[in-house]
């Protein structure tokens, strides 16, 4: 087996069933400019037809063996996951074997699969809170990397023709920098086989690295984007800015930070919009870290006429936090609620194998997940305040919401608070 395999297993007999995932170096940010896209086109064309079957075929034996196959792809990798009974255990790795390994990319399906997509892309359109992500990630990231969308564009989908998928696979889908992981009925001597017959089928690379532009330049201010759709009742919000990477120092301490804000449903942002006003059925805050960058976000989605006041006390309340800090009441009940909860997180061994895949992923060191409750313990209030005052910005945000733009007017010009405001057609996507 190459070096540059990393192999995972969470072993667990109870049951005759095993999962299996199989992450490649490579995924949206491998994607050329102007041809976003690719790197989703070409994962779902691996099982739509191979040397030796035809995606209904294919389907079939799936089915025979009562097991499931998926492929999926994220901003760095490109993951292969299935799971299979254990008396068919070597079936399932012979076909598997054969989807990564023998595709033939056949014309009419990648036609077939574009249409498909364009469909798709079309009808977040009558999605309100996806028409919503989607013009917020396109204002946040602009230009860059992080900016691209994983199902491309209308445009960049036309250009995309069958020798880009080729090439594309030839190219990115290596056996370099694997990392595979599998939970259930298997040790650890069949899943290194079933890794040496799938993936080591595959050529050995090396690849070509991704730049990635980190820290992304952001504009300072308070930003705001109305994306006009008619006769909008309720209105979709999203505001945020970037922050630390999965790997920082300060992420623990800005997590806690994070879920005494938003994250719970008894947090500040909660209390305020939901359980007090009533104006959104749900209010919560988010932080994301990734291999390179990260978000913080609020979302929430409050009736028209409730929206700007909402943004207004969302406003206040950020602004609040981040000049006070949280109270050592509130540090204490979000400390506890982490340890009671993070049990619930690894109870079962495809929980476990989620987790420390995620883990390897991100690039976080191996013993990540056993010292994150013991970091949450040792946490202080100075500490949350360092990294609030550090990483959090209320006062250079971008806010999303779709809504009809007309019936804010007036309510939006006596609040005042955007620096920049611009109403966009909820069609120019």
């Amino acid at each position: 087996m190459s070096a540059s395999q990393d192999i995972l297993l969470v072993e667990d007999h109870t049951r005759p069933l095993s999962t299996v995932s199989v992450n490649l170096n490579g995924g949206q940010l491998s994607d050329p400019e102007g041809q976003e896209g690719l790197a989703y086109l070409t994962s779902q064309m691996l099982t739509r037809g191979t040397k030796r079957r035809s995606q209904a075929e294919l389907s079939e034996a799936l089915d025979t063996m009562g097991s499931h196959l998926g492929v999926s792809v994220s901003r760095e990798t490109t993951s292969i996951i299935g799971d299979a009974l254990t008396r068919n255990f070597d079936e399932f790795e012979a076909l598997v074997t054969e989807v990564l390994c023998e595709p033939t990319f056949p014309e009419d399906e990648l036609a077939r699969l574009k249409r498909q997509t364009v469909a798709e892309l079309q009808q977040v359109r009558d999605n309100d809170a996806a028409l919503a992500k989607r013009f917020f990630v396109r204002s946040f990231y602009g230009d860059h990397a992080y900016g691209r969308p994983l199902r491309g564009t209308e445009e960049s989908l036309a250009r995309i023709s069958r020798d880009d998928v080729v090439r594309f696979y030839e190219e990115r889908y290596s056996a370099r920098d694997v990392i595979s992981g599998a939970c259930g009925d298997l040790t650890h001597e069949r899943f290194t086989t079933y890794i040496e017959r799938t993936t080591g089928a595959l050529p050995a690379g090396p690849q070509s690295p991704v730049a990635i532009e980190a820290p992304m330049d952001w504009k300072s201010g308070y930003r705001l984007d109305l994306i006009d759709k008619p006769e909008r009742s309720q209105t979709q919000v999203f505001i945020g800015h970037p922050t630390l990477n999965a790997n920082h120092d300060d992420y623990i301490a800005l997590y806690l930070a994070h879920v005494i804000f938003g994250g719970t449903f008894t947090a500040r942002l909660s209390q305020e919009i939901r359980e007090k006003r009533g104006w959104s059925y749900g209010a919560y805050s988010y932080l994301h870290g990734d291999k390179h960058l990260g978000t913080f976000i609020l979302r929430f989605y409050p009736g028209l006429a409730d929206t700007i006041p909402a943004l207004e006390v969302a406003d206040n309340l950020f602004r609040e936090y981040y000049a006070e800090g949280p109270t050592a009441e509130e540090l204490e009940n979000a400390r506890r609620y982490i340890v009671n909860s993070h049990p619930m997180t690894i109870e079962t061994a495809e929980k476990q194998l989620h987790e420390q895949l995620a883990c390897r992923i991100l690039g976080r060191d191996p013993s990540w997940l056993e010292s994150f409750i013991p970091a949450i313990k040792a946490l202080t209030l100075d500490d949350l305040q360092r990294a609030i005052k550090a990483h959090l910005s209320p006062d250079d945000v971008q806010t999303t919401v779709v809504c009809s733009a007309d019936a804010m007017a007036e309510q939006l010009q006596a609040w005042g608070r955007p620096e920049s405001t611009r109403v966009l057609d909820f069609e120019s996507t």
